[in-house]
């Protein structure tokens, strides 16, 4: 096999540091989302809930009763519906189950009803719900938080035991830099 010149090696080296080091970087940003995402019921979603009470007069709730059941009747439902949805002041939505697993879509003026219902695509469904951590057993979040710990710290040891030079640090803090930037931005 015959051997490459040196300017062919050192650029095969510096290709070779500069994409380990954007990988490491990578893959400890992706553990460590993974498990913050694992986890994101704890974090509250990650959302801030900003929270403001009030009084209104008190009303009959009857009206609310009434119009409920109207539609219900239409729908030939007798349960209540999880959440209920009026768009653009012409149509009403009756969601059921789980992110509207079936949801029926009520065009009052026109006279017309669609249902629609969802049904997961096996196995991708499977896969999405492992990756989400979302009806998973508490087995997997523990194995897969087990696991993203384990490829940090063998990422992270693998980055301290490589020798490097100081521009190799720089460019590992300015990738932690960008991922963190990608991060606050998205």
């Amino acid at each position: 096999m015959p051997s490459l010149d040196s300017k062919t090696t050192r650029l095969m080296r510096k290709i070779h540091r500069w994409g380990g080091l954007l990988l490491a970087a990578f893959i400890i940003f992706y553990c460590v989302t993974g498990i913050l995402l694992n986890h994101r019921s704890f974090f509250d979603y990650f959302v801030f809930r900003k929270k403001t009470d009030s009084r209104v007069p008190a009303s009959d709730i009857g009206l609310m009763k009434s119009f409920v059941e109207f539609y219900k009747k239409q729908i030939n439902r007798s349960d209540d519906p999880v959440v209920i949805r009026i768009r653009e002041g012409k149509t009403i939505e009756f969601l059921y189950g789980s992110h509207g697993k079936t949801t029926y879509i009520i065009n009052p003026e026109e006279g017309t009803m669609r249902k629609i219902e969802k049904e997961p695509r096996q196995p991708l469904y499977w896969l999405n719900n492992l990756h989400k951590a979302f009806k998973t057993g508490t087995l997997w979040i523990l194995l897969s938080d087990l696991a993203s710990a384990v490829i940090v710290v063998v990422t992270i040891t693998g980055l301290v035991i490589m020798r490097y030079r100081m521009v190799d640090y720089i460019m590992l803090f300015a990738g932690v830099l960008i991922l963190a930037a990608g991060a606050l931005l998205s």
